[in-house]
C-alpha cells in the first residue's frame, strides 16, 4: 500500500509574491517530493509581469540583452525549473503546476498528450471553439503538445521537470493577452535569436472577450479535482516563507536561476 499523503489542489496564493517567489515555490516542492503528496496541483494568476526564462535560454548568445530588455519593459527575469522555453506572462495568465512525488523516478512523469486533450475539454466547456493540440509554425516556447485554436495562435504550453524526488508538470494558460506581453514575447524572441510567427500570439479573450482569468483558473482547478481525486488545500505557511527568501539574493546581470537557488537552500 502507497503511503504517500492524499493529493490537494490549491487556487490561489498570498497576496504580495514576486515573480521569484512564485516561481520558486514548485522548485522547492519538487526537490521536496511534493512534501509527500501523491498529487499537489497549484493553480494561480501571478501578481506581476514576468519573462519565464528555461535553462535552454540561457545557452543563448543574447541572453544578457534579453534579461536587460525585459526588466526595462517593467517584466521580472527569472530562470523557472521546467524545460521548454521562454515564456512571458502577466496577471491575465493562469498558471497550473502540477506535483508528484516520484521517489527514484526516471523519464516523464506526466503523458503530454493527455493532459493537452484535458486542458482542451476544460476550454470547450468555457467556450472557446476549434481547439487543436499541436505546434502553430512559428509560435514561441513551441512544443508539439500546445493547445493552439484553428491552428493559428497559441493559448497553452506546458513544460516538465524531473528531479530525484519528485516532478513537476507546469502549463500556462494565456487568458487575456495585454499588449506588453505580445511586445515583450517579441522582443525576447528577437534577442534570443528565435523565430517568431508575431500571429501566433494570442489569448482566449481574442475569441471569448468575456472571459476572465479568475473563471478559467476556477475551471481549471475543478477539472484537476475531479480528475485526479483531490481534497482542497492551501500552500505550506513554512513553504511560502522559505520561497521568499530568494527575493534576497543580490541582482544580477542575468535572469534570476530559480534551481540554483533551491540547490543551494533546500527545504528544512
Amino acid at each position: 500500500m502507497s503511503s504517500a499523503r492524499p493529493g490537494i489542489v490549491i487556487v490561489g496564493a498570498p497576496d504580495g509574491l514576486s515573480p521569484i517567489t512564485e516561481l520558486t515555490i514548485p522548485a522547492t516542492l519538487v526537490r521536496a517530493g511534493a512534501l509527500g503528496h501523491r498529487d499537489l496541483v497549484h493553480v494561480y494568476r501571478p501578481q506581476a509581469p514576468t519573462v519565464a526564462f528555461s535553462t535552454r535560454d540561457l545557452r543563448s548568445p543574447g541572453i544578457g540583452v534579453a534579461t536587460r530588455v525585459a526588466r526595462e519593459a517593467g517584466f521580472a527575469a527569472v530562470t523557472r525549473s521546467p524545460g521548454g522555453r521562454m515564456v512571458a506572462y502577466d496577471d491575465g495568465a493562469v498558471v497550473i503546476d502540477h506535483l508528484r512525488a516520484l521517489p527514484g523516478t526516471t523519464g516523464r512523469m506526466s503523458d503530454f498528450a493527455e493532459n493537452a486533450r484535458a486542458h482542451v475539454e476544460v476550454l470547450r466547456a468555457l467556450g472557446v471553439s476549434d481547439l487543436r493540440v499541436g505546434e502553430v509554425e512559428g509560435e514561441y516556447c513551441p512544443g508539439e503538445f500546445s493547445v493552439n485554436v484553428g491552428g493559428a495562435f497559441k493559448v497553452i504550453g506546458s513544460a516538465e521537470r524531473i528531479t530525484a524526488r519528485g516532478a513537476l508538470f507546469s502549463t500556462v494558460v494565456q487568458v487575456r493577452m495585454s499588449d506588453a506581453v505580445r511586445d515583450v514575447l517579441g522582443n525576447m524572441s528577437s534577442a534570443l535569436g528565435y523565430p517568431l510567427n508575431t500571429g501566433s500570439i494570442a489569448g482566449l479573450t481574442d475569441v471569448v472577450p468575456g472571459l476572465e482569468p479568475d473563471a478559467v483558473a476556477t475551471a481549471f482547478a475543478a477539472d484537476y479535482r475531479s480528475r485526479l481525486h483531490l481534497d482542497d488545500g492551501v500552500l505550506p505557511e513554512p513553504v511560502v516563507t522559505h520561497a521568499r527568501a530568494a527575493e534576497t539574493t543580490p541582482a544580477t546581470d542575468g535572469p534570476f536561476h530559480v534551481d540554483d537557488w533551491t540547490r543551494a537552500h533546500p527545504l528544512p
